[in-house]
């Protein structure tokens, strides 16, 4: 090799930082004709020429040593943490996972060194798993999670596999001012957890559709659902389960009351009520328990007995209570029109049940408060012989609109007279409806059409698909306890969770009519990327074939702002599913 050469045209890149520069001190070349002559940019050139001199300042005698590859000693990750690594990893959990748990206990680490570890104890990249089977892989015995605590702002980046969901409420919250509310309802409260952190911390499993508050152990470490409620992280299995133990009914009933105001569109006044039971079974010791007729099951059981209320026109639960005995249930009726009119609402205009749902001496009570009903007498052999005794003519044939498998029903329209009941009441008997017995409609409603009536007690049948999707997403037939303090509690947070999927089910295009379980699986359970910036949170959600029908939501196109947390809001398609 020309030894000239070497020096003339330099190819190693310190050599030629060196000649450059060189060239610029001692030749007095402009920076320009020192990057033509060994290929640089002019730029990088003027920033290594800063770089120089700074360092020339501060008295760096090292500025063309080459640096050593690699990471630099003592940069691997402790023992004790590096054991909990491998110990998460051999219950399958990912390298995000992993990660996230980690930064959920404050340990700082990256996925790369996570990565780097368990390649060198030889551990097989995983095989490909649904979102649902990552969120739900176990977690070691010796693996804990951290206290819970107000968040601590800082800012940062992690991951979530299924809280990407329940953040999509908070805009939605923060539009209702539902947190106010929860405030205002003053629940029980510790020196560490807010009335609010707490019922968030419960409302984001409700969201989730957690079976059991002891099922946490795939939740406990996501700081995504913390997020939800303000907290680094949910509290324990053991802090969430004891809190109901602490709530009164009037602290539910205060709940249920701001809940009826903030969910009451104002297009659609409140003044119809679909009303029903639903016996809850548990299936530990049931010695305090009654009997209680389960239609599901056909027969009575050991359970404790609920009374649900809803809005037939949005859908919305209005009323709950777990708290029905034998010796109250006809007065169950009363105690909602009292409970309505505690909230300085106009007094209900129709409400509508099942036939054992109170006595004939309510019904005229009822009647007296000017409150119109609809419900089915109780028939016997008696009554049907009496129907069946009618003569033809004094029938008529009426036509149900909508999509019915019998839209044309022949039916006996008459005031009768009823025992315990205060003046005349009004009676339809339905046949030709596809069942063999008749129906006997009583109302205290005069003037309107027959049709309109029948239709009102066919709608009726939504509040048994709402109790429905209760059992099946929210577990109510899955009760933690037999106290019925607890279950109450349960059931009205159930409920709160049940509004809030309604009033985002009425803005989804082509999703009005599905189910909450339909809603959580297809649209709203996803992974999220979040990151903070200077209280700025943004989540990134991961590519979900419906994903783009829930952008249609107003809040997901803008930030938000949520004065609890003081802190905004805003969502984004990530890169990755």
């Amino acid at each position: 090799m020309d030894t000239k050469q070497f020096f003339l045209n330099p190819e190693q890149t310190h050599q030629r930082h060196y000649e450059a520069l060189r060239a610029i001190h001692l030749d007095n070349l402009t920076i320009k004709q020192a990057a033509q002559r060994f290929h640089f940019s002019a730029a990088y050139l003027k920033k290594l020429n800063a770089q120089f001199r700074q360092d020339l300042i501060q008295g760096a005698p090292n500025f063309f040593v080459s640096m050593p590859q690699g990471r630099p000693p003592g940069s691997a990750a402790p023992p004790q943490l590096a054991q909990e690594i491998i110990a998460m990893r051999k219950y399958n959990r990912s390298v995000p996972d992993i990660h996230s748990a980690l930064a959920a206990k404050g340990e700082k680490i990256s996925l790369t060194a996570i990565d780097r570890l368990l390649k060198q104890e030889g551990f097989a990249p995983l095989p490909r798993r649904t979102r649902q089977e990552r969120a739900h892989a176990a977690l070691p015995a010796s693996m804990e999670a951290p206290a819970s605590e107000p968040i601590a702002w800082r800012d940062e980046s992690f991951p979530t596999e299924l809280g990407g969901g329940p953040l999509v409420f908070l805009p939605l919250m923060a539009q209702l001012g539902l947190v106010p509310a929860i405030k205002r309802a003053q629940f029980p409260k510790t020196s560490v957890l807010s009335d609010v952190a707490s019922i968030m911390s419960l409302l984001a499993l409700k969201l989730l559709g957690n079976e059991r508050l002891s099922h946490d152990a795939p939740y406990s470490f996501d700081r995504a659902l913390g997020l939800f409620a303000g907290l680094n992280v949910l509290p324990k299995n053991a802090t969430l389960s004891s809190y109901s133990y602490c709530v009164r009914r009037e602290q539910n009933l205060a709940l249920l009351h701001e809940l009826a105001a903030l969910f009451q569109p104002d297009d659609s006044p409140c003044d119809t009520f679909n009303m029903d039971f639903k016996a809850i079974p548990h299936w530990g010791d049931e010695s305090v328990l009654e009997n209680n007729w389960a239609g599901m099951r056909g027969k009575r059981i050991k359970s404790l007995l609920a009374l649900l209320v809803q809005n037939p026109d949005t859908g919305m639960l209005v009323y709950s209570d777990a708290g029905i005995r034998h010796r109250n249930e006809n007065d169950a009726v009363l105690e909602f029109i009292d409970f309505w009119r505690e909230g300085q609402h106009n007094m209900p205009k129709m409400l509508i049940f099942d036939s054992r749902f109170t006595t004939y001496e309510n019904l005229s009570r009822i009647n007296g408060e000017g409150i119109r009903f609809l419900t089915l007498r109780r028939r016997g052999i008696k009554l049907i012989t009496q129907a069946n005794a009618i003569p033809q003519e004094h029938w008529q044939t009426v036509h149900i609109a909508g999509r019915r498998k019998h839209p044309k029903v022949r039916v006996h329209d008459s005031l009768i007279e009823m025992r315990h009941y205060e003046g005349k009441i009004r009676q339809i008997i339905v046949t030709d409806h596809g069942h063999e017995k008749p129906t006997f409609l009583i109302s205290n409603e005069l003037d309107m059409p027959i049709e309109a009536l029948i239709a009102k007690y066919a709608h009726r049948c939504l509040i048994e698909q709402e109790i429905a999707e209760q059992i099946d997403f929210f577990h109510l037939n899955s009760p933690s306890s037999s106290l019925v303090i607890k279950v109450d509690f349960d059931l009205t947070l159930s409920l709160l969770a049940h509004n809030l999927f309604q009033a985002i089910t009425r803005q989804l295009p082509g999703f009005e009519k599905c189910t909450v379980a339909t809603i959580a699986r297809d649209v709203l359970q996803n992974g999220a990327n979040i990151t903070i910036e200077n209280r700025a949170i943004t989540v990134r959600l991961k590519k979900k074939v419906h994903l783009p029908t829930l952008f249609e939501l107003p809040w997901m196109k803008e930030t938000t702002y949520l004065p609890w947390m003081n802190a905004a809001i805003s969502f984004n398609y990530a890169s990755v599913s």
